[in-house]
């Protein structure tokens, strides 16, 4: 099942982006470096965490006294999904729109994540083709109506 991505506070965005950063980590790491420059209470990360763990962004594990946090997601993936998302079902909207905005941003991006589109893109087709070609020899050769068995 995929994991819908829901809306995130600024924090929560935080701490997520610590945890791609430095991997696995306890509330205490995260507030050291997330809470206490924003003079935000250890007791407020936890609470954080706690909320990033039950929308299953975080995984957990108890080591010792302590939960130890983990993304489980990495940050490539959670942008892909969170871009999905707010692309909506592109069968539904303007896909041509959605398309050439998206598109254009990447372009604007980086040149190399242009190319490293068009390839996606041609990978996508060649695997389409491939497919289209195995379901129809699997179908063989349709039957006029009427005909017999």
């Amino acid at each position: 099942m995929a994991i819908e991505i829901p809306a995130l506070g600024e924090l929560e965005t935080a701490v997520l982006e610590f945890l791609w950063d430095h991997g696995t980590s306890d509330a205490k790491d995260v507030h050291r470096s997330v809470g206490e420059p924003r003079d935000i209470s250890l007791s407020t990360i936890q609470s954080t965490l706690e909320r990033l763990f039950r929308k299953r962004l975080l995984m957990r594990e108890k080591v010792s006294h302590a939960f130890r946090y983990a993304p489980v997601l990495t940050r490539s993936e959670f942008r892909a999904r969170a871009m999905a998302d707010a692309a909506g079902d592109l069968r539904k909207a303007d896909s041509a729109g959605v398309l050439a905005a998206f598109v254009d941003l990447v372009a604007r991006s980086d040149g190399h994540a242009l190319d490293e589109l068009a390839r996606i893109v041609e990978r996508a087709q060649e695997t389409r083709s491939q497919e289209t070609r195995a379901e129809r020899e699997t179908k063989g050769p349709k039957k006029p109506l009427g005909a017999k068995k």
